[in-house]
């Protein structure tokens, strides 16, 4: 489970492993991921579709007819890999990003609703891709015959081109535990490698993009921190994060530069923050602090990731609140401080009203007295104002 660890706001005294009811996982905790699953799947599913509506680091032009669509590569390449060969793939050495790809085969409208589904869809969108090759690219003309093209490190070992094999669902593909990137896995320091966490994207979308990002499908940018890379690509920082997105716009200094360096961040946050941007992951490994990803979310503009951390510490610190766990009570303090010095009120709030409704328990706790002085008068005036009640 994730923990708030060092460096985090909540004293030393506090920090205990959180502890876990397992019935009131079972009663609330399904729920509640089912939730906020549906809520990161939709916001993936808009901000995609905003890089598309606002043509935002697009490098590539579709010409149908008389309209032109701008598009980009990286989601092409993620999400419809076939059609990516048979319209970019075997022209793009001889284009720049200013000439436009002619489809002759599309309807103005029908090209829009493709490239919407394809930006926006959570479903598996195979079959809807190849349909759309038989009907449209095929039919008209264009040969089946694959091709080698060379578009930086999209060929595997095994010669295969990167469409194929994002287009399948190998077991080297699988995402039900972390898979770490060459770039970030060497050396004796890095804590995300020695843990396996459980990294289900969102939806579909969010499984195409994370590919993308593990399988170092071309990446147009390389993120350093804790003096390891992170290849990344600006579209998608851009779509999901609006500090990435005032960084690569133009106005600051690092739009124009390939590598960029990020400070008061360490690599495990780092590594949470980019499995969210691309898959929207809904965990974290044992070794992250969850009180820093809360305020790196905000300082990112990552409001799904803060939604994220909160459910964590909910499920991990406090039991959803379900029943008073014994001995487990120094998590709901932790709990209470982290959501105090992160300003998440709500959350504050239910962890204030639990222990007030078990005082005598939190009360009689040594770690009750490290909790800072101001917060402790807020549990007492809660405390006797309930009283007032009766």
């Amino acid at each position: 489970m994730a923990r708030c660890g060092e460096g985090s706001a909540a004293p030393m005294g506090l920090l205990a492993s959180p502890g876990v009811c397992s019935k009131g996982l079972q009663r609330k905790g399904p729920c509640e991921r089912r939730r906020l699953q549906a809520m990161v799947s939709e916001q993936l599913s808009q901000d995609l579709l905003r890089l598309l509506r606002e043509e935002i680091h697009t490098d590539v032009t579709f010409s149908v007819g008389c309209t032109l669509f701008k598009a980009h590569k990286v989601v092409l390449l993620a999400r419809v890999p076939d059609f990516y060969f048979h319209t970019i793939g075997q022209t793009s050495n001889n284009l720049t990003n200013h000439e436009p790809i002619a489809l002759e085969n599309f309807e103005a409208s029908e090209f829009r609703t493709f490239l919407q589904v394809v930006y926006s869809s959570n479903r598996n969108i195979k079959n809807y891709e190849e349909e759309i090759l038989r009907k449209k690219i095929v039919e008209s003309g264009v040969p089946q015959k694959k091709h080698d093209f060379n578009f930086e490190k999209c060929t595997d070992n095994d010669g295969r081109s990167s469409t194929e094999s994002l287009g399948k669902k190998s077991p080297d593909c699988s995402l039900l535990k972390h898979e770490i990137p060459e770039d970030i896995s060497n050396g004796e320091d890095n804590l995300v490698a020695t843990v396996n966490y459980n990294l289900d994207p969102a939806s579909e979308l969010g499984e195409d993009l994370l590919k993308l990002y593990l399988k170092h499908r071309c990446p147009d940018i390389d993120i350093f921190v804790d003096r390891k890379s992170f290849k990344a690509h600006r579209a998608i920082l851009s779509a999901r994060s609006s500090y990435f997105a005032a960084m690569l716009s133009g106005c600051w200094a690092e739009s124009s530069q390939e590598h960029v360096t990020l400070q008061g961040i360490n690599h495990i946050e780092m590594s949470v923050m980019m499995h969210f941007i691309y898959g929207g992951t809904l965990d974290f490994p044992d070794k992250a602090n969850v009180g820093q990803i809360l305020n790196m979310a905000d300082m990112y503009g990552l409001e799904g990731l803060k939604e994220v951390a909160i459910y964590i510490l909910r499920r991990d610190y406090c039991n959803f609140f379900q029943k008073l766990v014994p001995r487990r009570l120094a998590p709901v303090l932790e709990c209470l401080i982290i959501a105090h010095s992160a300003g998440v009120e709500s959350l504050f709030a239910d962890c204030m009203k639990w222990i007030v409704k078990h005082f005598a328990r939190f009360w009689s706790e040594r770690s009750f007295a490290n909790v800072p002085p101001e917060i402790q008068k807020s549990c007492l005036n809660m405390l006797i104002q309930s009283l007032h009640h009766f």
